[in-house]
């Protein structure tokens, strides 16, 4: 039977958990009571670690 997964508990990370684990990562789990607009735990597909490049004018 597949495991079960959640949403990571930091409010701003995309990331999902299994139904055991509260949290993707270290980052996220100290980030508990931090507002955020994005979440910086550098998972690929989630927020910052997937923004482009910035690019100069």
């Amino acid at each position: 039977m597949p495991e079960k997964t959640k949403k990571c508990a930091h409010p701003a990370c995309s990331c999902t958990v299994d139904e055991n684990t509260k949290h993707c990562s270290q980052y996220c789990k100290d980030s508990g009571g931090k507002t955020e607009i994005s979440c910086n735990c550098g998972h690929t597909g989630c927020a910052i670690g997937e923004q482009a490049p910035a690019t100069t004018a």
